[in-house]
């Protein structure tokens, strides 16, 4: 292990990290999605077949980033990082500390840039359905991969094989976390640019978690939070309490 905890095997192929952090995410998930909307039929708004439609689309998006973390995770553990790209053990502390700080890292983000954004649907580019993310479409597929498959996929890819193979290589801890970190907001490619900056922000507070506590799990367990409160968030915006 070199600084951080981080696996020094990860220096040897940087090429790799590249991919598995760049790469794989327009490969796997938007690969998915374009192959998922060839077999989804037209349907009407708020039809069954609309439902079906987004079930379908999260089922295949599932299966894909299960696809990605499968691979990367065989390659990560070949390399010698482990399947996890680092540590994967902590204390109850840092699960306490993970679980409070998710949720801020990633709202406090979204309040300052959504204060100084006007016009309704910023978060999407304009190129997207912003139907698949309205909580009438949710499916148990979409829970899952928001609160638990991409927090742990996402993490490992970011924190672990991109922020540590930069660190193993010499990089600053500063450099390793601000390029880990845009790798982490150009994945998102379904935002806007105010949204990705949201992202980059949020990774930012990702990886500080992730080099101060020197284990994966930390910030898989702070993403999984902080998406799990937004999603709350956004259904009672929608079912609000009568």
């Amino acid at each position: 292990m070199g600084p951080y905890q981080t696996p020094l095997a990860l220096a040897r192929e940087p090429l790799m990290a590249f991919f598995w952090a760049v790469l794989a995410p327009i490969l796997f998930l938007t690969g998915a999605a374009l192959v998922a909307y060839e077999f989804v039929p037209e349907f009407e708004t708020g039809s069954a077949l609309e439902i079906r439609a987004y079930q379908t689309l999260w089922f295949v998006s599932c299966l894909a980033m299960a696809a990605w973390f499968a691979v990367m995770s065989v390659w990560s553990n070949w390399l010698g990082a482990g399947p996890f790209a680092g540590r994967m053990t902590t204390d109850s502390t840092w699960i306490s500390i993970a679980v409070i700080l998710g949720p801020i890292i990633l709202l406090v983000p979204n309040v300052i840039v959504a204060s100084v954004m006007t016009e309704e649907g910023w978060q999407y580019n304009g190129d997207v359905n912003q139907d698949v993310f309205q909580p009438r479409n949710w499916t148990l597929a979409f829970i899952f991969v928001s609160v638990i498959m991409a927090p742990i996929v996402e993490e490992v890819a970011f924190r672990g094989i991109a922020l540590g193979a930069l660190i193993a290589r010499g990089l600053s801890p500063i450099g390793a976390v601000v390029l880990s970190s845009f790798a982490f907001a150009f994945s998102h490619l379904q935002y806007s640019p105010a949204a990705m900056f949201v992202v980059f922000l949020s990774g930012i507070g990702f990886a500080i978690l992730r080099l101060v506590s020197g284990t994966v799990i930390v910030p898989i367990i702070a993403h999984g939070a902080a998406n799990g409160v937004v999603l709350s968030l956004n259904w009672l915006a929608a079912n609000p309490p009568t």
